[in-house]
């Protein structure tokens, strides 16, 4: 008996672990590697894609209407944009909405300045940038590499995020 409960536990350990789990070594954003392609439609209908922001320091931040650490961090993030747009700072907000009705309500009641994306099926989310929470972003040199991530509600323009930052941007 004790030999049938050990072998059903552990047929059910193996029916419900995936066959293929994501590792920091393995994932796509391990830092100093490429950050993966992405085209997606910006609210004002454009498709924007990572390949047309080459030569720019790219802050890719995933976030939704509905993860409030993620839409406190956005005024934050808004100012660090206005601040260092002129420098060569991209910033892309990729929203995973299903809708865009509540993303736009959002940016127009934050005045939000910077290029807002979708990605309501959540394939560059979860395929792509293997995202592990919201909020999560990506710093993406203007080679196109990533050089850091950060996981969780930041102050954008706080003077130690400014550092992190100004170091990758192109000196004039």
């Amino acid at each position: 008996m004790r030999a049938t409960i050990l072998f059903l536990s552990a047929g059910l350990i193996l029916f419900f672990t995936p066959i293929h789990s994501v590792h920091a070594s393995d994932s796509a954003f391990a830092l100093g590697t490429p950050a993966p392609a992405f085209e997606l439609k910006a609210l004002d209908g454009k498709t924007v894609k990572l390949s047309d922001l080459k030569g720019k320091v790219v802050l890719l931040n995933f976030w939704s209407t509905r993860c409030a650490p993620c839409t406190a961090e956005l005024p934050s993030l808004n100012r660090l944009y206005a601040s260092l747009r002129k420098n060569g700072l991209e910033v892309c907000a990729v929203s995973i909405d299903a809708s865009d009705k509540p993303v736009r309500e959002l940016v127009q009641e934050k005045d939000l300045a910077f290029t807002i994306l979708m990605d309501s099926e959540k394939e560059t989310y979860f395929d792509s940038y293997a995202a592990p929470s919201l909020p999560m972003t990506f710093l993406i040199d203007a080679s196109g590499v990533i050089r850091q991530t950060f996981s969780g509600p930041q102050e954008w323009d706080s003077s130690t995020m400014k550092e992190k930052i100004v170091q990758y941007l192109p000196k004039r």
